[in-house]
């Protein structure tokens, strides 16, 4: 059950998360490893379920992003959907329905044309973090480079 809020504390919630969120998106898409994670905690209470149905802890996590992003010359992500479900006052679920469409340096593309994340949100020292994540995808389409 959601816990009631004013519409206008949930507004300003919302916004604050959205621009949190806004980070990791443009650190994706810049390529920028340190702005992408840099709302992730970094924190032994961090951890994350794969599409591999992995469970991750935040190094492992990020060394997994960081070497694939490093393997990219362009990285996009495209929203479909988005929602909030409020939790109180420091903490909020943010699902997110998305593409994600990668261009390796060799050419290769990676298309993932649906998948979803969970993020768990907490409000640490006035800072919007991510404590806990979890994503569902279909697999990608692989596309090699055209000769």
């Amino acid at each position: 059950m959601e816990t009631y809020l004013p519409q206008s504390e949930k507004d300003r919630i919302k916004k604050e998360v959205k621009e949190a969120f806004a980070t990791i998106i443009k650190g994706c898409e810049s390529l920028d490893m340190d702005l992408a994670f840099k709302v992730f905690l970094n924190s032994p209470d961090f951890y994350m379920i794969g599409t591999d149905c992995s469970i991750c802890d935040y190094q492992t996590y990020i060394d997994c992003n960081i070497n694939y992003l490093k393997e990219c010359s362009n990285f996009k992500l495209t929203t479909f959907d988005e929602k909030i479900k409020y939790l109180g006052r420091d903490m909020v679920i943010f699902s997110w329905i998305y593409k994600a469409e990668a261009t390796l340096k060799t050419g290769d593309k990676d298309i993932i044309e649906k998948a979803g994340a969970t993020f768990l949100f907490k409000k640490i020292n006035g800072e919007w973090k991510v404590i806990y994540y979890h994503e569902a995808a279909l697999p990608p389409i692989k596309i090699a480079k055209s000769l």
